[in-house]
């Protein structure tokens, strides 16, 4: 009877045991602190719904959020080391890609076929792309705007080479067109809306949906070791638990996204069916990747640079752990 006593006190502390550890665990203890920079347009949804539901708080790690402007802003805070993970374009990458392969995409999230648009005044008298010829246009160098740009200009024959650009920051966009310093612009949202707000009659919008479909990407360095993949296994779960909330009440969601970076919600209303958030990993963002980086090559843009293989540059591990049906490669 003693001995059957002591097993069952010995089971009775290690029962004790383990949930004291795991209150530990709860309570944050014990959890890895990550910083993720993510880009403040409503793509990002899904780390800020993960943010305001808990998500972040009930994984296994401790997510501090950075905002950015714009998924070049956030790819540099990754490979500078001032952010675990990023958000950012697949044009993003492919500029990237040219010059470092110190990365890699974890997933795709959202996407868009209506994101980034081509804006000018009415007054300009530009209705399709073989008026801009010779015109001034406002772009951001190094991103799915430049790529938007080359492939409108194509319809027509045209290339970079047969227009005026003047690199801009996104935020310099709508008043560089307002102050008639350029003929059009290719902004993404949120300043898409505010340059149409601001101009009210006198904005055109040349249609460009369908032209380009831009996805948007969790991307880290490198993950070298198990612990690190653990890590992004943690954010995954995360952002896959705020997919299916976006998918379940978009309503709430549209809400949320307004308080959190702070807009309003005829903008929201204006982009939300546009969008798609899901996670995968796809060839579709494989084939995206490969014929930006064709248009690249073919505008001499890339010059004597080894065209990267973007296989390598896809780590489908983490996916594969919390969603391996969205992998598909």
């Amino acid at each position: 009877m003693r001995l059957i006593s002591l097993v069952f006190v010995l089971l009775i502390s290690v029962y004790a045991g383990s949930i004291y550890n795991d209150i530990g665990k709860d309570s944050g203890g014990n959890k890895a602190a990550i910083t993720i920079a993510v880009s403040k347009t409503p793509l990002s949804a899904p780390f800020y719904i993960a943010e305001s539901q808990g998500y972040f708080s009930d994984s296994c790690v401790n997510v501090v959020i950075n905002d950015v402007i714009g998924g070049k802003k956030s790819f540099e805070q990754v490979v500078t080391g001032d952010a675990d993970f990023g958000t950012s374009s697949d044009s993003v990458i492919v500029f990237q890609a040219l010059q470092r392969h110190d990365f890699v995409t974890l997933a795709s999230f959202a996407q868009s076929d209506n994101d980034v648009k081509l804006i000018t005044r009415i007054k300009n008298n530009i209705h399709e792309s073989a008026d801009l010829a010779g015109r001034r246009i406002g772009l951001i160098r190094g991103t799915a705007s430049e790529y938007l740009l080359s492939t409108y200009l194509a319809l027509s024959g045209l290339t970079i080479r047969d227009v005026i650009l003047k690199a801009l920051s996104a935020e310099q966009l709508p008043q560089a067109l307002e102050q008639n310093k350029v003929d059009l612009i290719v902004p993404w949202e949120p300043y898409a809306f505010m340059t149409v707000e601001s101009l009210n009659s006198d904005a055109r919008t040349l249609n460009t949906k369908n032209l380009h479909t831009l996805m948007f990407n969790l991307i880290s360095r490198r993950l070298v070791d198990t612990e690190k993949v653990e890590q992004a296994v943690c954010v995954m779960q995360a952002l896959n638990h705020a997919v299916n909330y976006i998918a379940a009440e978009p309503d709430k969601s549209r809400k949320i996204i307004v308080e959190r970076i702070g807009t309003y919600q005829k903008f929201i209303d204006w982009v939300w069916p546009d969008y798609i958030f899901k996670l995968s990993l796809n060839r579709s963002l494989l084939m995206s990747l490969q014929s930006q980086t064709l248009w690249l090559r073919d505008s001499d843009k890339v010059g004597t640079a080894e065209l990267p293989d973007y296989r390598m540059l896809l780590d489908n591990r983490v996916l594969k752990k919390v969603n391996p049906m969205a992998v598909k490669l």
